[in-house]
Protein backbone atom coordinates (compact mmCIF):
# COMPACT_ATOMS: atom_id res chain seq x y z
CA UNK A 1 0.00 0.00 0.00
CA UNK A 2 2.64 2.55 0.80
CA UNK A 3 4.63 1.81 -1.98
CA UNK A 4 1.47 1.86 -4.33
CA UNK A 5 1.19 5.81 -2.40
CA UNK A 6 4.57 6.63 -2.94
CA UNK A 7 4.66 5.75 -6.55
CA UNK A 8 1.15 7.39 -7.02
CA UNK A 9 3.14 10.67 -5.51
CA UNK A 10 6.16 10.79 -7.74
CA UNK A 11 3.87 9.98 -11.01
CA UNK A 12 1.63 13.18 -9.70
CA UNK A 13 4.67 15.49 -9.42
CA UNK A 14 6.45 14.22 -12.72
CA UNK A 15 3.56 15.48 -14.97
CA UNK A 16 2.50 18.55 -12.77
CA UNK A 17 6.03 19.53 -13.62
CA UNK A 18 5.80 18.70 -17.27
CA UNK A 19 5.00 21.58 -19.98
CA UNK A 20 3.89 20.96 -23.31
CA UNK A 21 6.42 23.38 -24.86
CA UNK A 22 9.33 21.87 -23.20
CA UNK A 23 8.75 18.55 -22.18
CA UNK A 24 11.60 16.08 -21.50
CA UNK A 25 12.13 13.44 -24.54
CA UNK A 26 12.63 10.89 -21.69
CA UNK A 27 9.86 12.04 -19.89
CA UNK A 28 7.46 8.53 -21.06
CA UNK A 29 10.33 6.40 -20.40
CA UNK A 30 10.38 7.86 -16.46
CA UNK A 31 6.39 7.19 -16.26
CA UNK A 32 7.26 3.44 -17.26
CA UNK A 33 9.95 2.79 -15.37
CA UNK A 34 7.75 4.43 -11.89
CA UNK A 35 4.54 2.32 -13.31
CA UNK A 36 6.66 -0.91 -13.89
CA UNK A 37 8.81 -1.01 -10.70
CA UNK A 38 5.45 -0.27 -8.35
CA UNK A 39 4.41 -3.76 -10.36
CA UNK A 40 7.60 -5.36 -9.64
CA UNK A 41 7.86 -3.98 -6.01
CA UNK A 42 4.19 -5.71 -5.70
CA UNK A 43 5.17 -8.78 -6.08
CA UNK A 44 7.95 -9.30 -3.89
CA UNK A 45 10.09 -11.58 -5.80
CA UNK A 46 13.25 -11.85 -4.36
CA UNK A 47 14.57 -15.37 -5.79
CA UNK A 48 14.22 -15.88 -9.44
CA UNK A 49 16.50 -16.73 -12.78
CA UNK A 50 16.65 -15.44 -16.21
CA UNK A 51 18.77 -15.15 -19.36
CA UNK A 52 20.56 -12.24 -19.54
CA UNK A 53 22.32 -11.02 -22.77
CA UNK A 54 23.98 -7.34 -23.33
CA UNK A 55 25.39 -6.17 -26.58
CA UNK A 56 27.54 -3.66 -26.31
CA UNK A 57 31.18 -2.10 -27.80
CA UNK A 58 32.76 -4.97 -26.09
CA UNK A 59 31.67 -8.31 -26.81
CA UNK A 60 29.91 -10.09 -23.15
CA UNK A 61 29.12 -14.28 -23.52
CA UNK A 62 25.01 -15.10 -22.82
CA UNK A 63 24.56 -15.41 -19.18
CA UNK A 64 22.16 -17.09 -17.15
CA UNK A 65 21.45 -15.52 -13.82
CA UNK A 66 20.32 -16.90 -10.42
CA UNK A 67 18.73 -14.55 -7.76
CA UNK A 68 18.55 -15.40 -4.06
CA UNK A 69 17.51 -12.92 -1.95
CA UNK A 70 17.86 -9.91 -3.93
CA UNK A 71 21.20 -11.14 -4.46
CA UNK A 72 23.10 -12.58 -7.38
CA UNK A 73 24.07 -16.20 -6.15
CA UNK A 74 24.90 -17.94 -9.34
CA UNK A 75 26.32 -16.57 -12.86
CA UNK A 76 26.88 -19.79 -15.98
CA UNK A 77 27.77 -18.91 -19.23
CA UNK A 78 24.81 -20.08 -21.72
CA UNK A 79 27.02 -21.72 -23.84
CA UNK A 80 29.90 -23.75 -22.09
CA UNK A 81 28.23 -23.99 -18.53
CA UNK A 82 31.07 -21.76 -17.11
CA UNK A 83 30.53 -20.11 -13.87
CA UNK A 84 31.93 -16.70 -13.24
CA UNK A 85 32.04 -14.13 -10.80
CA UNK A 86 28.64 -12.24 -9.59
CA UNK A 87 30.48 -8.98 -9.31
CA UNK A 88 29.08 -6.51 -11.56
CA UNK A 89 26.23 -9.14 -12.95
CA UNK A 90 22.66 -7.21 -12.60
CA UNK A 91 19.57 -8.28 -10.73
CA UNK A 92 16.11 -6.98 -11.52
CA UNK A 93 16.66 -3.92 -8.80
CA UNK A 94 20.05 -2.93 -10.64
CA UNK A 95 18.36 -2.92 -13.96
CA UNK A 96 15.46 -0.67 -12.69
CA UNK A 97 18.36 1.88 -10.78
CA UNK A 98 20.35 1.79 -14.08
CA UNK A 99 17.39 2.86 -16.37
CA UNK A 100 16.64 5.82 -13.87
CA UNK A 101 20.02 6.88 -13.92
CA UNK A 102 20.07 7.05 -17.19
CA UNK A 103 16.75 8.45 -17.73
CA UNK A 104 17.71 12.81 -16.79
CA UNK A 105 20.65 12.65 -19.14
CA UNK A 106 19.66 14.29 -22.18
CA UNK A 107 22.35 13.13 -23.95
CA UNK A 108 21.28 9.61 -24.15
CA UNK A 109 18.12 8.39 -25.01
CA UNK A 110 16.62 5.47 -23.27
CA UNK A 111 13.98 2.76 -24.00
CA UNK A 112 12.65 0.00 -22.52
CA UNK A 113 10.11 -2.91 -22.49
CA UNK A 114 8.72 -4.39 -19.49
CA UNK A 115 6.93 -7.45 -18.79
CA UNK A 116 3.38 -6.87 -18.42
CA UNK A 117 2.29 -8.99 -15.35
CA UNK A 118 5.18 -8.89 -13.04
CA UNK A 119 6.66 -5.89 -14.39
CA UNK A 120 10.22 -6.28 -14.74
CA UNK A 121 12.26 -4.78 -17.76
CA UNK A 122 12.56 -7.25 -20.55
CA UNK A 123 14.57 -4.90 -23.32
CA UNK A 124 16.50 -1.79 -22.15
CA UNK A 125 18.09 0.58 -25.05
CA UNK A 126 20.41 3.30 -23.84
CA UNK A 127 21.74 5.18 -26.92
CA UNK A 128 24.72 7.53 -26.59
CA UNK A 129 26.07 10.64 -28.76
CA UNK A 130 29.38 8.80 -28.39
CA UNK A 131 29.51 6.48 -31.49
CA UNK A 132 29.68 2.77 -30.49
CA UNK A 133 28.90 3.33 -26.61
CA UNK A 134 24.90 2.52 -26.74
CA UNK A 135 24.10 -0.73 -25.18
CA UNK A 136 21.07 -3.37 -25.87
CA UNK A 137 20.18 -5.62 -23.14
CA UNK A 138 17.69 -8.54 -22.72
CA UNK A 139 15.81 -11.13 -20.24
CA UNK A 140 14.57 -13.56 -21.18
CA UNK A 141 13.56 -17.48 -19.57
CA UNK A 142 12.30 -15.28 -16.46
CA UNK A 143 11.19 -17.50 -13.72
CA UNK A 144 10.85 -17.23 -10.18
CA UNK A 145 12.36 -19.63 -7.49
CA UNK A 146 11.35 -21.03 -4.11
Amino acid sequence: MRIGLVGAVIVSVVLSGCQATEENPNQAALLQLLENRQKWNAEAIHDYSFDYDRIANIFKHPVHIEVLGGNVNRVTDRATGAVYSNAGVPTVDSLFAEIERAIPDRKRSVSAEYDVTLGYPNAISLGSNIPDMGTTESITSFQKTT
